[in-house]
């Protein structure tokens, strides 16, 4: 089983066509590109390249959609298990599991704050983690891979009285006290050090974060990742984590398509569409096969985490 990474053409990138391509028009050359090299695939390390011959964005053309699938469907002929996808755009998903990230960031996110915590200085068995919002898809994962370092947690939520299951089993299971709020103007919300976001809107709250706050988005929005980034230079900011694994750095895409094809618990627990009850004997099996936090990344690229000046 291999691992295949697909991506658009960047932003100046040409094809190599034929010569006599250049006294075409170029309506007649986009549809020579659609027609004859719609996307090129080579394999290097046993890693599987597909671009797709589309300058890329946020939509695929209907014609481009069908390409994209041809792309996959050949990948998976050729030994692909799973995709990673690309930063922006879209890719075909119902061909073969796409790697995206999120899986790793989630069961990580707890690490991953407590990491940035100490590299600001700070002690995370001292610090306030506050989980923003309940999405059930992704909170199992997080909460999977919370810390024994975690003594002070909160959460902000719409219906606190959601939650009033969840904090009962965290206080017989590890003995936390958690509170929980629904204003963000209560005082809990700007004394957190580490804000995990997990799936409630961002909207309007840059201001009120903490001086030199940890702040993982485990939901991927983007659009508020990078007002907070562009707002609060000072705050903390990362989606995405990288990963020592077998003496190597490895991008959080990489790094969940390398546990993917590398160990079976973890492609069982994907396949079976992450059973909640599983998800903390996943942590634990990935943390003992060496999958351990080592940078931080946002927007597409790497974000270093100073210590704390204030």
């Amino acid at each position: 089983m291999k691992i295949a990474e697909v991506r658009y053409l960047e932003k100046e990138e040409q094809l190599v066509l034929p010569r006599w391509t250049s006294i075409l028009t170029e309506k007649m050359r986009s549809k020579y590109i659609l027609s004859k090299r719609p996307f090129t695939i080579h394999e290097k390390d046993d890693t599987l390249y597909g671009v797709l011959s589309f300058h890329g964005g946020q939509g695929l053309p209907s014609p481009w959609r069908e390409k994209a699938e041809a792309m996959v469907k050949v990948l998976a002929a050729e030994g692909a298990g799973i995709l990673i996808a690309p930063y922006e755009g879209e890719i075909p998903h119902k061909i073969l599991p796409v790697a995206t990230g999120k899986i790793l960031a989630a069961l990580f996110a707890f690490d991953g704050a407590a990491e940035a915590l100490r590299r600001q200085g700070k002690n995370p068995e001292e610090a306030h983690f506050l989980i923003a919002g309940n999405d059930m898809d992704v909170l199992p994962l997080i909460l999977a891979g919370m810390g024994d370092y975690v003594n002070h947690l909160s959460f902000f939520v719409d219906n606190i009285g959601e939650l009033e299951g969840l904090q009962e089993e965290l206080y017989i299971e590890k003995g936390l006290l958690t509170e929980t709020f629904s204003s963000p103007k209560n005082p809990l919300f700007t004394e957190a050090d580490a804000i995990i976001v997990c799936g409630m809107e961002q909207t309007g709250y840059e201001h009120i974060l903490k001086r030199y706050a940890v702040y993982i988005d485990a939901v991927g929005n983007r659009p508020a990742l990078r007002r907070l980034s562009q707002r609060r230079w000072d705050v903390a900011v990362a989606e995405g984590f990288y990963f020592h694994y077998a003496g190597q750095q490895l991008e959080s895409r990489r790094a969940e398509a390398v546990a993917f094809i590398s160990h079976m618990d973890f492609r069982g627990f994907w396949l079976n569409n992450f059973p909640e009850g599983e998800a903390r004997e996943i942590y634990f099996m990935l943390k003992e096969n060496g999958f351990s936090v080592s940078g931080f990344s946002a927007l597409g690229k790497r974000v270093k985490i100073a210590k704390n000046q204030g």
